[in-house]
């Protein structure tokens, strides 16, 4: 369960694609959904949010038949490319669009090297994090939490660092989040330097292949806009080139949908405004639709 501060005052609490469960028994449900409750209101928080696992339907069903309204926010990622590592590596290079298939090559070609980054490595991956965000004009992590994430999920070997060099210096990064059959690119930092030897798509492809010989079955690009996910379903893919969703949909995976959160607002008075707020939102989206195909 993360936590993340209000701005007019309060904490909401908030689970990403969670919990998982074995089992989708009612009563499980039930009981995994109290223990949230239990700890949300140890830590005197405002608000709930919880964003189903994916494949969680009776999940989501059970959070609506608890009181629970739909967040009409995202807090975490509910759209994102995927690649199916069970194909071979030369039928994912083959699916990858023809510019990116280049761009890793030549990376290879113009003295770009990877390795395995280590906790000492941390601190110059948060100095390229700083430099990434600038130049993005996007808020970063914390050091200090930084730091914890690497030790809480280092423990069971659960986040994994990459590092691309250029003449013995570090150019790029990544941090790689493994669960199950998945591993999540998380967060990646970048110099600025280099670009022309691309070492961020053969950053990308030496985590592809690192997945996939440690046998694990998805490699999930870690999120992409779901109006953009939305839309190349479609087969609308004009989204500007410079943009994160065109970019990693040419390493040639599938979109997938991920479920939205839920939220529960334990003011009893705001829970009844926000449950009205989000049906009248839903029933619009609902007309949105239906007017879209009648077009």
């Amino acid at each position: 369960m993360l936590y993340r501060r209000l701005p007019l005052g309060g904490s909401i609490a908030y689970v990403p694609l969670g919990p998982v469960l074995s089992s989708d028994d009612s009563e499980i449900i039930n009981l995994a959904i109290a223990n949230l409750h239990r700890i949300a209101r140890q830590e005197n928080v405002s608000f709930l949010a919880v964003q189903p696992p994916r494949g969680g339907g009776a999940f989501e069903r059970q959070l609506l038949s608890l009181g629970f309204s739909p967040a009409l926010l995202d807090l975490a990622p509910t759209a994102s490319v995927i690649i199916n590592l069970s194909n071979s590596l030369d039928s994912i290079l083959s699916r990858m669009r023809k510019t990116r298939r280049h761009d890793i090559r030549a990376s290879q070609r113009k003295g770009v090297t990877f390795r395995d980054g280590r906790l000492e490595d941390l601190d110059a991956f948060y100095k390229l994090l700083l430099v990434t965000a600038k130049r993005q004009a996007f808020s970063t992590l914390d050091k200090n939490y930084l730091h914890e994430v690497w030790r809480q999920f280092s423990r069971g070997e659960h986040i994994k660092m990459f590092v691309a060099e250029f003449e013995g210096r570090a150019v790029s990064a990544a941090l790689m989040m493994t669960f199950g059959e998945t591993v999540t690119y998380w967060k990646g930092a970048w110099s600025g330097e280099h670009g022309s030897r691309y070492p961020n798509e053969a950053l990308q492809w030496a985590a592809i292949q690192w997945a996939k010989s440690r046998g694990y079955r998805y490699y999930d690009f870690g999120g992409i806009k779901r109006a953009f996910a939305k839309s190349a379903l479609g087969g609308d893919t004009s989204e500007p080139r410079h943009s994160v969703g065109f970019y990693k949909l040419g390493f040639g995976g599938d979109i997938e949908l991920f479920p939205q959160a839920f939220i529960y607002v334990y003011n009893p008075t705001l829970r009844r405004l926000w449950s009205a707020i989000s049906k009248r939102e839903r029933e619009q989206a609902f007309l949105r639709n239906i007017l879209d195909r009648i077009r």
